[in-house]
């Protein structure tokens, strides 16, 4: 009986060997080598006829020789076979595309431009003393602090405040919800028309030095317009005393406003907000627009599940409505208000599409992701660009600590 145990516990293991080491291997090596031939030697169009045909083929192949492979095997351990059949493929392809990369990339960030030769912490170091990537760097930290804060803040309030509607309240919320809807490229293009800067004398087309140029009289008392007919006449806003616009996107500070236009140097108040980086924060509220619908429908979803009697017991003891939302509805969203903070941090980690639209990272508001793939795609320098990779990663990894304990204390509770 030990005989025949060991016995069928041996072809196990064989069976396993083959159906899910062996097999897949030779299922993606020979997809591989096909592909590799064929990449270069027929049209795209039809490659990708291929690839579709073949790959389903393939894949059909690939359960079909699994699946004759572990019929082999006992059958009171085929049942487990079987599961793992639909599991060993998917874990295969993870540590293909996932784990694999993720340890080259930490190999390469030790490398130099190539990936040729060791250069120890030489990247790194270059990652946090060079002045671009400090304010690269610089720019993800307000990333991270403003955008996670201000779409939780406003999505919380807007929340509370729609739920209070008696009419209205799904059409006010699909109006808040509508960015989320729009690709972020297609909303930066948008807003990109919204900062839009004209030279003068040109007509501005941008919103907002559209209403900056109209309005007001010149040093002699003529209105300032932006390059209206009016009776024939063409009033424009290039005389003195006219307020002229502004580059939005490329305004590092606030020095072109007339509030700091003097400030001295000495007077460090001033000039600490002076340097307010102006165009990042322009930037950020785009994503804060996209995003605050996203907050809201979660939030209403918590808020809605607070027991009705809890707070109908803090109106009858005289709280006000903003006592009852800080004491009574915020404690019972603060694991809402948690997941939606982790969702946001690795959404602004891995901003890109914003930055490359409006600015491409000119002027000082490049974020990490933008700056990955400068140095890999434009600068060519592999290692760099798997090192600012490594802090992207890096600066997830304290989210993911975070959730793995609140949820272990969430059940232990």
């Amino acid at each position: 009986m030990s005989v025949k145990s060991d016995s069928n516990k041996l072809l196990v293991f064989g069976v396993r060997v083959v159906a899910f080491s062996f097999f897949p291997l030779l299922w993606f090596l020979s997809q591989a080598i096909l592909f590799r031939e064929i990449t270069n030697k027929i049209p795209r169009p039809l490659l990708i006829f291929l690839a579709i045909v073949v790959g389903s083929t393939f894949i059909f192949l690939l359960y079909a020789g699994m699946n004759r492979i572990i019929s082999y095997a006992p059958k009171n351990y085929q049942e487990g076979l079987y599961g793992a059949m639909f599991v060993g493929p998917a874990i295969f392809l993870l540590g293909l595309f996932l784990f694999y990369p993720a340890i080259r990339t930490i190999y390469l960030s030790f490398r130099d431009k190539w990936g040729e030769n060791s250069v120890g912490f030489d990247n790194y170091t270059w990652a946090f003393s060079d002045k671009i990537m400090q304010i690269t760097i610089r720019n993800q930290i307000i990333w991270l602090i403003g955008v996670v804060t201000l779409v939780i803040s406003i999505g919380l309030i807007v929340a509370y405040v729609s739920d209070k509607l008696k009419k209205g309240e799904a059409i006010f919320k699909s109006i808040i919800f509508l960015p989320m809807a729009i690709s972020g490229v297609g909303s930066s293009a948008i807003f990109k028309f919204i900062y839009a800067y004209r030279p003068p004398p040109l007509t501005q087309i941008g919103f907002l030095n559209g209403l900056r140029v109209t309005g007001g009289t010149d040093n002699l008392g003529n209105p300032c317009k932006n390059n209206i007919f009016e009776n024939g006449k063409k009033i424009d806003y290039v005389n003195d005393g006219c307020t002229q616009p502004i580059g939005w996107l490329q305004q590092r500070d606030l020095t072109k406003f007339s509030t700091f236009e003097n400030v001295r140097p000495d007077d460090t108040l001033m000039s600490w907000f002076s340097n307010f980086p102006l165009n990042t924060v322009l930037l950020m509220i785009i994503m804060v627009w996209m995003f605050t619908g996203f907050a809201m429908i979660v939030f209403s979803a918590a808020i809605k599940s607070v027991p009705a009697e809890i707070t109908e017991a803090g109106r009858i003891d005289g709280a006000s409505e903003a006592r009852i939302f800080l004491s009574v509805v915020m404690p019972y969203v603060k694991s809402t208000i948690v997941v939606v903070a982790t969702y946001l941090t690795v959404s602004v980690l891995k901003a890109y599409d914003i930055v490359f639209v409006t600015t491409r990272g000119d002027f000082e508001t490049n974020l990490l992701a933008v700056k990955m793939m400068d140095e890999f795609s434009k600068f060519l320098h592999f290692g760099r660009a798997s090192t600012v990779s490594i802090l992207i990663f890096v600066s997830v990894v304290p989210i993911i600590v975070l959730n793995v304990f609140r949820n272990k204390e969430e059940n232990s509770l």
